[in-house]
């Protein structure tokens, strides 16, 4: 046999295994995240009426009271990240995840309500704000 045809033969027997173990990690679902829009009305019902998304609505409320020029932002983050730690916790989530995943929620608050302060007038609106429109319960839209 010739040498250049004996290496490719080997070096294509020695790949098998790898390429096998490669296909059938690929074959694998990815892990899914969560997604509001795949739960059930009565689980996006259970975040929304959650006592940590209440506190942080109310948080953000007094947070801008006087107006989003005067917001100290370092605390709101940091009070907004003791709140996503406590909802964390309360729903089971590892705290250091549910941080992570929600870590520029702040920053983008600060952005909406600098468009537009009336996202804050209520918790409806807040909520459609945070979640989008929902189909019952704060937020939701009624079909005309």
């Amino acid at each position: 046999m010739n040498r250049i045809l004996v290496l490719a033969v080997v070096a294509i027997l020695a790949a098998a295994p790898a390429s096998a173990a490669l296909a059938q990690e690929a074959a694998k679902p990815a892990p899914k995240s969560y997604d509001f829009r795949d739960g059930t009305d009565a689980e996006m019902q259970a975040w929304i009426n959650d006592p940590n998304v209440h506190a942080f609505y109310r948080t953000t409320v007094e947070a801008f009271a006087q107006g989003v020029d005067h917001l100290d932002r370092a605390a709101y983050e940091k009070r907004c990240h003791e709140i996503f730690r406590a909802l964390a916790i309360a729903r089971g989530i590892k705290p250091e995840a549910l941080e992570d995943h929600l870590k520029l929620i702040p920053d983008q608050i600060v952005q909406m309500v600098a468009r537009d302060p009336g996202i804050l007038a209520s918790y409806d609106n807040f909520i459609v704000a945070l979640f989008g429109p929902q189909k019952s319960g704060p937020g939701s839209i009624s079909p005309h």
